[in-house]
């Protein structure tokens, strides 16, 4: 629905989709994953754009913003994750099933996880990369990466504290949240504490979206229910274009 208007850029981050398993060192694979939104763009000469997205998304475009302002025009925000309840589920949904296949048969088990095996099968190196992984050190990393998730107090958004969300200077349009992963806590605090946020309301119930996530009705979230932004996307996108000289990328 935007590429109807706009040049859209999407991308598999990495251990996402198609692309190629690799872990390094980083204390966090969400802030990786900004380093190398702000690389790729760059790369393609796409930058400065605007970053959008939903949950993981979400917490990708604040983070891109905060380490590489540069690289970003604007921020289009939906499902903004954050509470204690969210960080429960996601560090352990993200992180434990996999920590605990390594421990049980090495690296030989992970591969054989639902979600690495789809890996492995859209992209057929991602075998010999993962088995060539040491246990022990995936486990730790693992284990790093899943601190990013533990709540704080001060961190009403998962991994963006209150004062990086007040650093952030480029526009936001934030959807309000509605759900126990994504919710109107979070979307509420970028409202309340970055300095140029436009908020607009949720365009699907909480139940809505819990149909479509239990899978209590067929099309799945992307399919049924982010279709409904397109309008008010293009329309926020049109108003902030028309107040600044035309750039690179969107």
């Amino acid at each position: 629905g935007l590429a109807t208007r706009y040049q859209v850029l999407l991308w598999d981050r990495r251990n996402t989709g198609a692309s190629d398993i690799y872990f390094g060192d980083a204390a966090s694979e969400q802030e990786l994953w900004a380093d190398d939104l702000a690389a790729l763009l760059q790369q393609l000469q796409l930058a400065p754009c605007y970053l959008g997205g939903g949950s993981a998304g979400a917490r990708v475009s604040l983070l891109t913003a905060l380490r590489h302002p540069e690289a970003v025009k604007g921020l289009v925000l939906w499902q903004v994750t954050g509470g204690p309840f969210a960080c429960q589920v996601l560090g352990v949904n993200y992180h434990v099933p996999y920590i605990r296949a390594a421990q049980k048969g090495g690296m030989n088990e992970v591969a054989q996880t639902e979600f690495f095996a789809e890996r492995i099968a859209a992209n057929s190196g991602n075998r010999e990369r993962l088995l060539a992984l040491d246990p022990g050190a995936f486990i730790n990393t693992l284990r790093r990466w899943n601190t990013f998730f533990y709540y704080r107090e001060d961190t009403p958004v998962i991994g963006v504290p209150e004062g990086s969300l007040r650093a952030i200077q480029a526009p936001i349009l934030v959807f309000e949240g509605n759900d126990d992963i994504h919710p109107k806590q979070a979307s509420d605090a970028v409202e309340r504490l970055a300095p140029n946020v436009e908020p607009t309301p949720a365009v699907w119930s909480g139940e809505e979206f819990y149909d479509a996530y239990t899978g209590r009705v067929p099309g799945g979230i992307m399919q049924s229910l982010y279709p409904r932004m397109v309008n008010r996307i293009i329309e926020y996108l049109d108003r902030q274009e028309s107040r600044q000289p035309a750039q690179a990328g969107a």
